[in-house]
């Protein structure tokens, strides 16, 4: 559970997710129609972890208007992202049942250095008083105020927001550009991740490695993963070096997983391929009736066995999330059930020998791992899919 984090030095900024009701008046303005199927969230309710979750796994913080009883929050043309100072005894508060400082606090948000943040033209924003409201035309808005809520940063998205949503509206959430910030650009590293427990935790797991192994972060653009569960009961009185040790024994080490040797690659590869040439040799062929890719599609991404063949480049994840092994020693001139029938007996084979759960991944059609039809075998949870809560991990 341990990281070093250094807040003393580094304050942070924090953006908070809240469960969305998509029938009440507090909604945001733009609603898409559906998300991808692996995105599974309740039918009139968004929670605040379905939203982190696509956040990080979409890559972008959703612009918007604020939205609060039907008036709109942020005035002017542009959207904008909006950032607290970061709080410790907050998140404390809210886990407690308490009301924090900060009335936005959630257990599900991202935070980000100030520094970085004030590089990034995230700025400081003050609500005018009543006397200067009109004077202020948006998020980038940055006027006195007497006012006593805690303060509020906001990063302005400066692009054509009605023609970005037309797109949307057109192209679906996977295909057309999203209006808001973009995570992974390299600087914002050094990002961090709120939850409320280790359940939690382990899928934001399995989504911030997913973005390492696919090449569209580096190991360290997100920092940590801070399990509110692990505070303690009060930070007051404690001097800033105790609530720095406060900070880095709740943080759960997402990366310890990594770390893979050669002889351990090496020896995972080797296994992998002689299983894979075994029972293609022991099973008879038959007439060929459909054609298409087949792969092993394994469903924990931590796991030791998955992380060697990771290493040794026999595992990759596709677009959407799946980690899927290459059965290239199984001939493809078999008939696509006969291989997914064969891989669901090698699925058994590593289950009973390392206890790592997979199953087959098949397109029709195509030896491409991102073109539909797709088709599987059964599927046991695991952080492929995003939805409202961690599902259980049962047989």
């Amino acid at each position: 559970m341990r990281n070093t984090i250094d807040l003393k030095t580094a304050p942070r900024l924090v953006h908070y997710f809240r469960d969305v009701d998509l029938r009440g008046n507090s909604r945001p303005g733009y609603v898409p129609e559906g998300f991808p199927l692996h995105c599974r969230p309740d039918d009139d309710q968004w929670s605040a972890g379905f939203l982190l979750r696509v956040a990080v796994r979409f890559q972008h913080l959703w612009a918007t208007y604020g939205v609060r009883d039907g008036k709109k929050t942020i005035q002017g043309p542009q959207p904008a992202v909006c950032f607290s100072a970061f709080n410790l005894g907050d998140l404390i508060a809210v886990r407690d049942g308490f009301l924090p400082l900060d009335e936005a606090a959630t257990q599900f948000a991202l935070t980000l250095s100030i520094e970085v943040a004030e590089k990034g033209s995230i700025q400081r924003f003050a609500p005018a008083s009543h006397e200067g409201a009109d004077e202020c035309d948006g998020a980038g808005c940055d006027v006195s105020s007497q006012s006593t809520n805690p303060p509020e940063w906001r990063w302005q998205y400066l692009g054509d927001y009605a023609r970005t949503i037309d797109r949307l509206e057109s192209q679906g959430v996977e295909e057309a550009s999203i209006p808001g910030l973009e995570l992974t650009q390299e600087q914002w590293s050094g990002l961090g991740v709120v939850v409320p427990d280790l359940a939690t935790a382990r899928v934001l797991q399995y989504d911030l490695l997913l973005l390492i192994d696919r090449g569209v972060v580096s190991a360290t653009h997100f920092d940590h993963i801070l399990v509110c569960d692990k505070l303690p009961a009060t930070i007051a009185g404690l001097h800033d070096y105790e609530v720095q040790s406060a900070f880095s024994e709740a943080c759960f080490d997402f990366k310890s997983c990594m770390p893979v040797s050669t002889s351990e690659a090496g020896a995972a590869e080797k296994d992998f391929e002689i299983r894979v040439v075994n029972l293609d040799r022991i099973t008879p062929k038959k007439p060929v009736k459909e054609s298409g890719g087949c792969w092993l599609w394994f469903q924990d991404n931590t796991h030791p066995y998955v992380r060697a063949l990771i290493t040794a480049g026999l595992v990759r994840p596709n677009k959407r999330g799946r980690y899927l092994a290459s059965l290239d020693e199984l001939d493809p001139g078999r008939d696509l059930r006969e291989r997914q029938d064969i891989t669901l007996r090698l699925a058994q084979e590593l289950k009973e020998t390392y206890g790592v759960r997979s199953t087959y991944f098949s397109v029709l059609h195509s030896q491409c791992a991102d073109d539909d039809p797709a088709y599987s075998g059964r599927v046991w949870g695991g952080g492929y899919y995003i939805t409202p809560t961690p599902e259980d991990d049962e047989d």
